[in-house]
């Protein structure tokens, strides 16, 4: 129901929504998680339920929706209309790199630090020695970082947090996947980047670095319950959202 949303506000400031405009399958499922056999009542729950979604991920609902008139209004129209483009692209492999890059620019409206999208293909530093000296002298690596035909070290997009200098400032690893949540898929691209992470100069130890995953699709708790002790942390399209709510600190 989100991405039909997203899908009926692309590239548009506000729209109207009836339930014949939403799919009869979705209308049916959104039925059934909440026993509610009125349609009205139904898509109530699901519009409460996604705004506690993107509320735990310290965001909002991308779009406001009247349920008494059926209007919707968009708040924040560029990460919607990425949401669907996303949801056109899933799955095709040609449209990866897409993903990849659409992914990387979302993920900087959320971090701090340095952020590089460097998976193959890559427009810069195509060659793999300049890439090599590229790990190398901006980051830490060795200079075996990159072995036999490895293009990229296995890595999709790198983000370094503003936490120490080089070679040792933390590094996470995350990889991009435009398909569906598949555990063992994740688990295989990680295997990739771990072997590459070994070959810094500085921090070596697996426990040093963290790895993240982002589907091209939505995490709940069930996928949060299956992808324990997966190795890493599993994200959606709903974890790339803007942030709204800023750092929060407690002193216990």
């Amino acid at each position: 129901m989100f991405e039909e949303i997203c899908v009926e506000l692309r590239g548009r400031g506000e729209s109207v929504l009836i339930v014949d405009d939403f799919s009869p399958l979705v209308i049916e499922s959104i039925k059934r998680s909440y026993k509610e056999t009125a349609t009205t009542s139904a898509i109530a729950k699901a519009v409460d339920y996604l705004s506690k979604h993107f509320d735990k991920r310290g965001s909002v609902l991308p779009f406001r929706y009247d349920l008494a008139t059926g209007r919707v209004t968009s708040l924040h129209r560029e990460y919607i209309d990425f949401v669907s483009d996303a949801q056109d692209q899933r799955t095709i492999r040609k449209e990866s790199k897409n993903f990849e890059v659409a992914t990387s620019r979302h993920l900087a409206t959320r971090l701090t630090g340095i952020l590089r999208r460097v998976g193959s293909p890559r427009t810069k530093l195509k060659r793999r020695p300049e890439f090599a000296a590229y790990l190398e002298t901006q980051f830490g690596f060795e200079k075996r970082v990159l072995v036999g035909n490895d293009k990229d070290g296995g890595f999709d997009i790198l983000w370094f947090p503003p936490l120490g200098a080089f070679p040792f400032r933390a590094m996470v690893s995350i990889q991009c996947k435009n398909s569906l949540y598949d555990r063992d898929d994740g688990f295989k691209s990680v295997g990739r980047a771990k072997q590459s992470l070994l070959r810094h100069t500085h921090a070596k130890a697996e426990e040093c670095h963290l790895h993240c995953v982002v589907y091209n699709d939505y995490i709940d708790e069930k996928v949060m319950e299956h992808a324990r002790e997966a190795g890493f942390v599993p994200l959606g399209l709903s974890d790339l959202a803007p942030l709204t709510i800023p750092v929060s600190l407690t002193q216990l």
